[in-house]
């Protein structure tokens, strides 16, 4: 998207699958988004991968998570509604924003410089830990990746997942071990409670969410990657085309949540923490230059 006449930004109306499954659900929100369609706002349309508690869509069709929460304040304040698209397929986010299928995505994504390089991030919003998904009573030990690569390393049969373009595909990489890349969240949970899995690597308070009600697997604690002695400190934010003329506005409004408080109000809502906050100090364009070092200073 090159400005706000986007095919994806559309005057006046959410799609009209979303506005049927919102009809079927009823009550107070339905007949509020129907008149926001009356009133002539404009929409804009932002990508998720369905991975709770970040961005999804519920059973009844309404979309949810804390990304999404914080997209409908955000654009909200400039002036939009939000609808919320699912793009199940991991790997194609980013590809489909540089094609103008929607405006952003909202999906907690991790700022990194090779994504950097094809999108515009927002100031970042969300900060998490990695962690383990494994067969109940964990086995084989493993309570990071370090763990993982020293156990296959010593002869053990692990067979780890991560989803395939995830920050913890590239941390995999650069251990030199080898992993089965999956498209989504839920695929790398079929993968270990079907069994072709030993291990699934993903953010913890995705895992932790995912693993609420399901029988047979456990969550390890969740944890900072340590790369040959430097901690890996990850953060997520909205993602934008180049160049976009929606990023300045967005960061100004992002900036007074933060510093009012209301970025945790609204993101705690979905489990997330104080410690998931990112620092005033930590800014997008040093997670896309690939320096660490303002991280590590947050650790001291």
């Amino acid at each position: 998207m090159r400005n706000k006449t986007s095919m994806a930004v559309r005057a006046g109306a959410v799609s009209a699958a979303a506005l049927l499954a919102l009809t079927a659900c009823g009550g107070d929100d339905a007949e509020t988004d129907e008149a926001a369609a009356d009133s002539g706002e404009e929409t804009i349309t932002v990508a998720i991968n369905g991975e709770e508690p970040y961005s999804y869509i519920t059973e009844e069709g309404e979309q949810e998570g804390a990304t999404i929460a914080l997209a409908e304040e955000i654009f909200g304040e400039m002036g939009y509604s939000v609808e919320a698209e699912l793009v199940p397929d991991w790997d194609s986010l980013i590809p489909g924003l540089g094609a103008e299928r929607y405006d952003a995505v909202s999906a907690g994504m991790s700022i990194t410089p090779e994504r950097c390089a094809e999108a515009s991030f927002a100031e970042p919003e969300i900060m998490y830990t990695t962690a383990l998904l494994v067969e109940e009573g964990n086995p084989y030990g493993v309570e990071n990746l370090n763990d993982v690569a020293e156990a296959m390393e010593s002869g053990e049969d692990i067979t780890l997942a991560t989803l395939s373009s995830g920050i913890e595909a590239t941390y995999v990489e650069e251990l030199g071990i080898d992993a089965e890349g999956v498209g989504s969240a839920d695929d790398g949970m079929d993968m270990v409670t079907g069994g072709r899995a030993d291990v699934f690597a993903l953010t913890a308070i995705s895992l932790s969410a995912m693993a609420e009600d399901t029988e047979g697997v456990e969550v390890t604690e969740g944890f900072v990657h340590d790369m040959d002695g430097t901690l890996q400190y990850g953060a997520g934010s909205t993602v934008f085309p180049q160049d976009s003329d929606m990023l300045e506005e967005y960061n100004e409004h992002l900036a007074e949540l933060k510093e009012s408080g209301e970025l945790l109000e609204i993101i705690g809502e979905y489990g997330f923490t104080e410690a998931e906050i990112p620092p005033a100090d930590l800014t997008a364009e040093a997670l896309c230059e690939g320096d660490l070092e303002s991280l590590q200073d947050i650790e001291d």
